[in-house]
Parts: C-alpha cells; sequence; structure tokens
C-alpha cells in the first residue's frame, strides 16, 4: 500500500478545506513553523485507514471529511471519513463507492482482505475471540508527536488483544499468530497439513529420481538443447535444398560425427571427474575407519582399566563415564559420516555407470556413421543421401524428447521446492501453537535479523551510550544491553524508538509481498536529535524507499530534508494565517 493523495474538504461555504496534496515517489516532507497544521495533516492519514484521531474542535467546526487516495495491489482505492465524531467511512474506487463502514471491525476485515493479511481470531485479554483490528497495526509504522517516541509501540487506546504488540508484529512481517483463539482446533488441521506434506513430498522426491534417471547422463541445458536442435534443423533445410547430393551427405555425416565426438569427450570428462570422487570418497571412508578402530582400542583400554580395583574401587565410580559418553557421541558421528559417504559414492558409481553405458552406446553411432559416410564417399546413390536426413530428423526427435524430459524434471524440482516451503510455514505455524514456539527457524530469523538491523540503524543517528548488544526477547521487545526501553531517556529513547521503526520498516519493504511499504513521523525529536543526525537517517530510509517501492513521510520544524523533485514532494502551507501560513483554510479565496 502506498499514498498518492491527501485532501480536507470544507463543511460549509466558509469552512477549510485543502488542495489535494500529492504524495512523493519516496519522500514527502512537511515543512512549516509550530501552529501552521502539520500534525492535523499528518494524523488525518491515519484516521482514513481506521485510526481513532481526537482533532481539534475549530478543524471538526471547519471541515467535513479527509479523503486519501491509495495504490493497493495496482488499484487506486480512496478512503474518505467525515469528522463529525461517528465512524463513518466510505472506500471508493474511481468514485463509484466500494463500500461504506460504520464500524471499525467491519473496515479491519475489509482492509486485511484487501491486503492479503491473515484474518484468525485472536485472543482478547477478557480470554474472548477478536480479529486483528488494522488500526491496531498502524502504530508500527506510524510514530505520534505526543508519544509515539516514548516507546516501541504505543496504540491510540489501551491495548485490548493478548499480547497486543507481539501479535501485530507477527502480522505485519508473516509470522504466525501466538494466541489464536483457535488454536486447538487449528493445531490438528496443521497436523493433518503436515501428514499430507511429508507424503507429497517423499513421493515428489521419489518422481524427481525417476525423472533424473531418464535424463541423458550429461544432463544438457535448454539453452545448449535448443542450440543444438537449431543447428541441426538448419542443417537439414540445407540438404533438402542442395543439388549436390553426394557432398551434402558427406558433410552431414561429419557434422554428426563431429557432435558425437563432442559428446564423447564431454562424457570421458564427466568420468574421469566422478572417478577421482569415487576414489576420494573410498579414501576418506578407508580413514574414517581408522579413527573407529582407534576408537575401539581406547574403548577398550578403557574397559580394563575399570576392571583394576585398585582405580575404580566400585561400579560406579564415574571415573571414566566424560570418556565414555565422548566415545559414543564420536562412534555416532562417525558412523553417519560413513553413510553419508556411502550414500554419495553409490550415487556417484550409478551416474558413471550410466554415463559409461551412454559412451558405449555413443562409441556404436560413431562407428556406424563412419562406415555410412565411407560408402556415401564411394556411392552418390540416393540411399546414402535418405540416411542422412534420416539420421539428421533422428536426432532432432531425441534431443527434443530429451528437452521435455528436462522441462518435466525441472517443473518438478520446481513443484518440490514449493512444497518443502509450504512445509516450513505449516510447520512454524504449528510451532507457534505448541511451548516450543519461540525456537522455529522463522521467528528465530525474523528476532536475529530485527537486531542486526537496529544496531545499525543506531549506528546511523551516532547513538552514544546504548548498547549494539541487542536481544529480542520471547515479547519481541528489543533489550539492548541489559536495558529495556522504560529504562532509558532523552534522546537516547527517541533514537533508540526511531532505530526500531526504521529496522522493521527495511525488514517489511524488502519483502516484496508486504503490504506495509509507509513510514510516517509527527516531528521527530528535532530537538532533541542533532540536524546531521536526522540528515543521516531520512537519507538512508529514502535509499531504502527507492530500492523498495516504499515511501517516508514526515513532518519537521527546524531540519528540513534536501528535496529531489522527481521523487520527493515538499508540502508547504499555502493558506494566510494570523501568525504564519497554514495548511488549511478558505480554498474558494486560494483559487481567486
Amino acid at each position: 500500500m502506498k499514498f498518492e493523495s491527501l485532501q480536507f474538504s470544507p463543511s460549509h461555504g466558509a469552512g477549510w478545506a485543502s488542495e489535494e496534496l500529492v504524495f512523493g515517489r519516496a519522500v514527502t516532507q512537511l515543512y512549516a513553523p509550530n501552529g501552521s497544521g502539520k500534525t492535523p495533516l499528518i494524523q488525518s492519514i491515519m484516521f482514513c485507514l481506521g485510526l481513532e484521531v481526537q482533532f481539534r474542535e475549530d478543524v471538526v467546526r471547519n471541515t467535513s471529511k479527509v479523503t486519501l487516495k491509495t495504490l493497493i495491489k495496482g488499484q487506486i482505492l480512496s478512503f474518505s471519513r467525515r469528522l463529525d465524531g461517528k465512524f463513518d467511512l466510505t472506500v471508493s474506487n474511481a468514485e463509484k463507492t466500494i463500500n461504506r463502514f460504520y464500524n471499525e471491525e467491519d473496515f479491519s476485515r475489509f482492509m486485511l482482505k484487501v491486503l492479503g493479511l491473515r484474518d484468525d481470531r485472536l485472543t482478547t485479554n477478557g480470554n474472548t475471540s477478536t480479529i486483528p483490528y488494522f488500526s491496531a497495526i498502524l502504530p508500527l509504522f506510524y510514530l505520534d508527536q505526543d508519544t509515539g517516541y516514548s516507546d516501541y509501540y504505543v496504540p491510540a487506546r489501551q491495548s485490548f488483544i493478548k499480547g497486543q504488540y507481539a501479535e501485530m508484529i507477527r502480522l505485519a512481517v508473516g509470522l504466525p499468530a501466538r494466541s489464536s483463539f483457535d488454536s486447538a482446533k487449528k493445531s490438528i488441521a496443521l497436523k493433518q497439513e503436515l501428514e499430507y506434506l511429508d507424503k507429497t513430498i517423499n513421493d515428489s522426491r521419489k518422481l524427481i529420481d525417476r525423472l533424473r534417471q531418464d535424463l541423458s547422463p550429461t544432463k544438457k541445458n535448454e539453452t545448449d538443447t535448443d542450440r543444438e536442435i537449431s543447428a541441426l534443423k538448419s542443417r537439414l533445410d540445407e540438404l533438402k535444398s542442395t543439388k549436390d547430393i553426394r557432398s551434402e551427405t558427406i558433410n552431414s555425416f561429419d557434422h554428426l560425427i563431429t557432435e558425437m565426438r563432442r559428446q564423447h569427450r564431454d562424457m570421458t570428462t564427466q568420468q574421469l571427474a566422478l572417478e577421482a570422487k569415487i576414489k576420494s570418497s573410498a579414501q576418506i571412508r578407508q580413514e574414517i575407519e581408522s579413527e573407529i578402530e582407534t576408537l575401539d582400542l581406547n574403548e577398550e583400554a578403557r574397559r580394563a582399566f575399570m576392571s583394576f580395583s585398585e582405580i575404580c574401587t566400585t561400579p560406579s565410580c564415574g571415573m571414566f563415564l566424560v570418556s565414555a559418553d565422548s566415545y559414543g557421541k564420536s562412534l555416532l558421528y562417525l558412523r553417519d559420516q560413513i553413510k553419508d559417504l556411502d550414500t554419495v559414492s553409490t550415487a556417484n558409481i550409478q551416474q558413471a555407470e550410466a554415463i559409461a553405458t551412454h559412451k558405449s552406446w555413443v562409441e556404436r553411432q560413431i562407428s556406424e556413421l563412419s562406415e555410412k559416410r565411407g560408402l556415401a564417399e564411394r556411392e552418390a546413390g540416393i540411399e546414402m543421401f535418405i540416411e542422412a536426413i534420416s539420421k539428421i530428423a533422428s536426432e532432432i526427435f531425441e534431443l527434443e524428447l530429451e528437452k521435455t524430459k528436462f522441462k518435466k524434471y525441472q517443473a518438478q524440482e520446481q513443484s518440490h521446492f514449493e512444497l518443502q516451503n509450504r512445509r516450513n510455514k505449516t510447520l512454524t505455524e504449528q510451532e507457534s501453537l505448541g511451548p516450543q514456539r519461540e525456537q522455529s527457524l522463522e521467528v528465530v530469523r525474523f528476532k536475529r535479523n530485527l537486531a542486526e538491523k537496529m544496531a545499525d540503524w543506531l549506528n546511523t543517528l551516532n547513538s552514544k551510550n546504548i548498547s549494539r548488544d541487542i536481544r529480542i526477547d520471547s515479547d519481541l521487545k528489543p533489550v539492548l544491553g541489559t536495558e529495556k526501553i522504560g529504562i532509558i531517556k532523552g534522546s537516547s529513547k527517541a533514537r533508540t524508538v526511531l532505530a526500531f521503526h526504521a529496522a522493521l520498516f527495511e525488514i517489511c519493504t524488502s519483502d516484496p509481498s508486504s503490504p506495509f511499504r509507509t513510514l510516517i513521523f509527527d516531528t521527530p525529536r528535532q530537538q532533541e536529535i542533532h540536524s546531521e543526525d536526522l540528515d543521516a537517517y531520512f537519507k538512508r530510509l529514502k535509499l531504502i524507499a527507492t530500492q523498495n517501492d516504499a515511501q517516508i513521510v514526515f513532518s519537521t520544524t527546524s531540519y528540513r530534508f534536501e528535496i529531489d523533485p522527481n521523487l520527493d514532494a515538499e508540502w508547504l502551507p499555502r493558506f494566510g494565517g494570523f501568525e504564519q501560513p497554514m495548511y488549511l483554510g478558505d480554498f474558494q479565496n486560494l483559487m481567486d
């Protein structure tokens, strides 16, 4: 989801409005003095997406609604919401109303569906069921001027979902819910899904093995096969149009013989490489077996020592307990290595045998073609000409067949890969419902990624006295060294919050399927952070926004970002005010 434009509409003839303010493709900056109305504009963006906002009384009295145009999955959707106190939000497309919502729950269901987010039921603090309200996600990508810089996540109203912060993070980055209301029922369904996927993956692996065996031992790729087919077809066309039958017949046999000899050389090279691998595996196996023998001798010696009562006075003295445990582990590891080597060696031997068989066939073909070439030199008959055409046509057919087999093999490999990904996601989702949910691969990977990126952003902000040894706890909240966010004060807290949101934004936008592609700041703590540090922060955010098709929106009073007219937009107040220009005013007078 990206933003296209924002516009306020007046509530009466002398009411306040705004121009249609167009967002920049990368950065949108609201630069104006305090009191010019930057905050109502920033707030209105979130207001149009369902967040509860308390506007000043004069704004409510003089404006009727605010409209936010967005681009979602290639479609322009307009969100218009009235400011009269009741929840009244209309979604339209090309001036045609799609739906009108009078409560936040229905609107949230709509947004979750439009953005392709899961809408499974979560558990409230009162142990009832609820859907993920869309307004509860927004504080991850919107920092309010008053409270947004005080913690990693500050909802507009009191959290009502159990573990709401962690649940919203999980929803934003595509991790399974932690407090699913339907977890028991879902766990059964996931178990059945895993059983089905395990069986399907096993069948798929067997099919891949069969398809691999059907392929030529040389395993030519599709491009090489297409090139050979094209050359043979050109040669066939030349034969059909030739008038010198004898010469073209000999040339055709020469072409086929040359191609066969090239295949023979390639297979010889592959065969030698495989033989070297087989020999190497055999040597490694002998070395491992020698290590096993040494281990066995050491174990026999240990048992002999234990038999002497002077050394080990009781049967359970424990003197050799560590060495016995080490022996068992080492022996198991070495035997596993032998199994792996045997598996690889068997595959290499089978491939070498297949290449040897194919080589023999190629050698017979070369001999047969050479014999027919000799006949073509001695005779000028039509029989050898037809034979040459037949051989070329047969070779084209074999290559086309090999190409079809290779495509089928590739398609099955892709299908197998997708099945494995589906199984991994299902397994992660199943683990999220169990006692070991924090150990799932996706959760561990996300924690590591968030910690690394947050430390990097703290460097960008030139943050002092904040540990870069960041750990993400079980609630997905960063712990900096031994400190949580509540202990950190002043500009250090603001920098920490900014680093967290930038890190999360970078993770989300690096995923092309993520709908969260905007990060919004209402006047970052400019009085607490040096302008050069803010400049480095926003320049890096812009680079990410440009690379990942995302947007940064922020308001500012003292610091001013250098705008690129081709990518960015700067909104300046254009309406007259008592003390300074304003963003909202009498639009008719402005037009006049």
